[in-house]
């Protein structure tokens, strides 16, 4: 994931990122940990299953599961997109 286009994306949306790792040698796994709306979130580009996964989590650390992708028809541009699409809907709410 090119961390430049994440980082514009997020601040973007106002979110504060916590901790982006980029793991390109393990199949381009990514994941990002972040505050939207005074939440805690982690954003998972699991490449190697094919998965894109948001979680939410609490003040005791669980994590909670808010969407989930098969992601390997998604380049990183999509995968931006769909991330700006789901922050959208949480902030809506």
């Amino acid at each position: 994931m090119n961390q430049i286009d994440l980082y514009t994306t997020f601040r973007a949306l106002g979110c504060e990122i916590l901790v982006f790792e980029d793991h390109p040698q393990f199949f381009g796994n990514w994941r990002a940990h972040f505050k939207f709306k005074r939440e805690r979130y982690e954003i998972v580009s699991d490449n190697r299953e094919g998965w894109l996964t948001l979680w939410r989590y609490d003040a005791e650390n669980k994590g909670e599961r808010v969407f989930e992708v098969i992601s390997s028809q998604l380049n990183e541009k999509s995968e931006l997109a769909l991330l700006k699409q789901w922050l959208t809907e949480l902030g809506g709410k």
